[in-house]
């Protein structure tokens, strides 16, 4: 039995399924496979399944996967060398009877033509004989877009070089992908002073998962907080003051 939605359904469980993917020349098997693995990355994060060298790695056996997306072991065999192939997994041998670290990766929009740039070098040196026809089509089209357009991140990096008033910008939120003038952040502090260092660490997540961007980012930073304060005004102090003819 199903249901319409409203606004106090409770949304289901659900895998993140992020927008770069939906450009991606890869199988629909392998994208699933993606959601899966990061959906598990999470899991690792918050246990603190990290590394000596801090990056979150997650353990998933071939059995429960295989039993989860319903497919057979090769096919699952061939999405992740799909991933690994497309610079989304790294996958680390750890031994004889030793589950092997899967590192699930994102890509970064300041860097996506030296992202495409490694993935196209590394997809030289993947020796094709090892793969299934279906990867092996999958590598024969290299130099995969990470992303929907390429002439407007193009614009965007090079719009990003400079600020409004000519100042270079600098990098801000955790995955340095939001970027502002000193001058741009000073102005959006003194404005939305209790906000705009949340929104800067949100516009970075939201960027770095989607894919998406914005052509200035101090003008949809403030965009993002004049919306917020519409949609969740302050309560102040109570207005006890009365009209004339009313009584206390």
């Amino acid at each position: 039995m199903t249901e319409y939605i409203t606004a106090d359904t409770i949304i289901p469980p659900f895998l993140p399924y992020p927008r770069f993917l939906l450009k991606m020349d890869i199988s629909q098997t392998a994208k699933l496979l993606y959601a899966l693995l990061l959906d598990r990355s999470t899991l690792s994060q918050k246990n603190g399944w990290q590394d000596t060298e801090g990056r979150t790695y997650i353990v998933y056996p071939i059995t429960e996967i295989v039993e989860i997306l319903d497919k057979s072991a090769m096919t699952v065999h061939s999405a992740l060398n799909e991933l690994d192939a497309s610079g989304l997994l790294v996958r680390e041998r750890r031994g004889f009877s030793t589950p092997n670290r899967l590192y699930v990766k994102v890509p970064e929009v300041p860097v996506v033509k030296e992202t495409l740039d490694m993935t196209s070098r590394k997809l030289d040196t993947v020796p094709k004989e090892n793969f299934t026809n279906e990867v092996k089509k999958t590598l024969d089209t290299t130099s995969r877009k990470l992303y929907p357009n390429q002439l407007n991140i193009n614009k965007l990096k090079e719009n990003q070089t400079k600020g409004a008033s000519g100042e270079p910008p600098a990098p801000f939120g955790r995955y340095k992908n939001v970027f502002l003038t000193e001058s741009e952040y000073a102005e959006l502090k003194r404005e939305y002073p209790d906000s705009i260092d949340r929104l800067i660490e949100e516009m970075s997540r939201y960027i770095s998962s989607s894919g998406n961007d914005y052509m200035c980012h101090a003008a949809a930073l403030s965009s993002w907080a004049e919306r917020e304060k519409k949609e969740n005004p302050k309560k102040g102090i109570p207005d006890y003051s009365y009209k004339e003819g009313e009584s206390l």
